[in-house]
């Protein structure tokens, strides 16, 4: 019955697990299969654990309490019947000293006679103590030898010759010491017996607590063992949780308890959980999205009415229009035209799916290349600009044109806000996660205020005068970087902002997407 149990155990779990790792299994489905396992398990719950543990301890503490008791009743009998034996032999030895006057003086018969008789006496009086100790076929061995004495004693008090009562006188005398060795032997072997058995008793309550100890201590391992993994197990699912994995819990034992109505409460929590994070995730990227429309909508609008407005004009007014102005409008279309397509071409880089070569890279070098091409913005406006570079550095992840153009947008974003003869420091240096190379890029300018923090990552999202920018170049760079397996991050206060690039070194396997993020 076992063995067919934990195959059809077995099964269960084997069929959950597929379930589990189905793709194509529907998530309600999934959870409802891990439910339907935790709870379809036999019962065996911690109190039912408590329970036998101490009705374990109580048997194990009333077996020798009840041997005790019938040990102590059995000692209890035995010094009964020594005490009867004690009497017993008294009687025995004063009707052997009367036998003897009677043999040496011809007095006290009678004597020896009454105190046979009193032995007797005992004998019937303690019959079932003597027989429970002694046993049947002994008492009545100590009877037959009493009445075969007494027999003796009127045989050697009738009238006879010499012959016949010499010979009774010795058959008593043998007969007497007979019946004493009888007497002394069982009384001997039942002293020895009772010691025994209190010795013995006197021995088993160590042996008991000993007994009890270990018992004490294999129920509180079973107990420690079975609550502390299961509560690692739960602060392991939590942890989890908290990474974001909402996989459901299933079954990790044969039978469920208390912790499974808590797991079965972690897959609720679970549950929600995910719905409501899809919830978010989908209302957020509805906010994003109206977000882009209209940045894309406000940004396009500008130059197509300036389009319209000067088509228009020279459409109208065309004869009159003299040739210099009719250039001058035309620039104006293509200008207005070029600034459209510059716009469309920076969301397309932001949204759109391209590959990405990676490959061992240093940044000392990208980033030297990448100030050589600002070089005449940094002297225009004469900013004073300090790189940091250090010695040994490892090599990182990435796509050379990608981090080129990352660090471009970087610092003409700083160049755009320095006045001039600004200070802009560029650093490189590892960084305080391991596995990761950092590039600092940060400036003395007036820095972004805390409220604006979290929002410079957004699409047409800037700080910059109107015309001077179109919001999509740090959402751009930090899509690049993210795709990388790397982050930007952004820190600000009254002495300037600084923009800090994470990359993953070369020595340490990444998992970066090709995707556009």
């Amino acid at each position: 019955m076992n063995t067919a149990a934990s195959e059809q155990d077995r099964g269960q779990q084997a069929g959950l697990r597929a379930a589990l790792a189905s793709e194509d299994a529907p998530r309600a489905a999934v959870e409802n299969a891990a439910d339907r396992a935790l709870a379809a398990r036999p019962a065996f719950g911690i109190r039912t654990t408590l329970l036998v543990a101490f009705a374990l301890c109580f048997l194990l503490s009333l077996a020798p309490t009840l041997w005790s008791m019938h040990t102590l009743s059995g000692v209890q009998d035995r010094i009964r019947f020594l005490e009867v034996a004690d009497d017993y032999l008294v009687e025995i030895q004063q009707a052997r000293r009367f036998e003897k006057n009677y043999l040496l003086y011809g007095t006290n018969l009678e004597d020896a006679l009454e105190h046979t008789h009193r032995a007797q006496q005992l004998v019937e009086a303690n019959q079932d103590t003597m027989q429970k100790v002694a046993g049947v076929a002994t008492v009545a061995t100590m009877r037959g030898h009493l009445r075969e004495y007494e027999r003796l004693l009127h045989t050697i008090a009738l009238p006879g010759g010499t012959a016949e009562r010499a010979r009774s006188e010795a058959e008593l005398r043998q007969h007497g010491g007979v019946m004493m060795d009888f007497a002394l032997s069982y009384v001997r072997k039942e002293r020895a017996t009772a010691s025994a058995m209190l010795s013995l008793v006197k021995k088993v309550p160590f042996v008991f607590l000993g007994l009890l100890l270990v018992a004490i201590v294999l129920v509180a391992n079973f107990l420690t063992r079975r609550l502390i993994r299961t509560l690692s197990r739960f602060t392991e699912y939590a942890g989890r949780i908290g990474r974001g994995d909402f996989t459901p819990i299933t079954p990790a034992r044969p039978y469920r308890d208390e912790f499974t109505q808590l797991a079965l409460a972690f897959n609720h929590m679970i549950h929600e959980l995910d719905r409501r994070q899809q919830v978010l995730v989908e209302s957020h990227k509805l906010r994003a999205l109206g977000t882009l429309v209209a940045g894309v909508a406000h940004e396009i609008n500008n130059p197509l009415n300036n389009i319209m407005l000067t088509a228009g004009v020279l459409k109208e007014e065309f004869p009159s229009i003299p040739d210099d102005e009719k250039l001058e409008m035309v620039d104006e279309l293509i200008g207005q035209t070029e600034r459209s397509r510059k716009i469309v071409r920076n969301l397309l880089d932001f949204a759109r799916e391209s590959e990405t070569k990676l490959e061992a890279l240093d940044l000392r070098t990208i980033v030297r290349e990448t100030v050589r091409l600002v070089g005449n913005q940094l002297k225009v406006k004469k900013i004073h600009l300090n790189t940091v570079f250090p010695e040994q550095l490892p090599p990182v992840h990435g796509d050379a044109q990608l981090l080129s153009e990352v660090f471009m947008n970087l610092v003409i974003n700083a160049v755009d806000v320095l006045p001039e003869k600004g200070e802009l420091t560029i650093t490189v240096h590892d960084a305080k996660e391991d596995g990761y190379v950092a590039v600092d890029v940060a400036d003395n300018g007036p820095g972004i205020p805390e409220h604006l923090l979290a929002r410079v990552f957004d699409p047409f999202f800037t700080t910059k005068p109107k015309g001077k920018g179109t919001g999509l170049g740090l959402s751009v760079s930090k899509g690049i970087v993210t795709r990388l397996g790397g982050t930007l991050q952004v820190s600000s206060s009254d002495h300037g902002a600084t923009f800090t690039v994470l990359l993953p070194v070369t020595s340490i396997p990444s998992e970066v997407s090709t995707r556009a993020a």
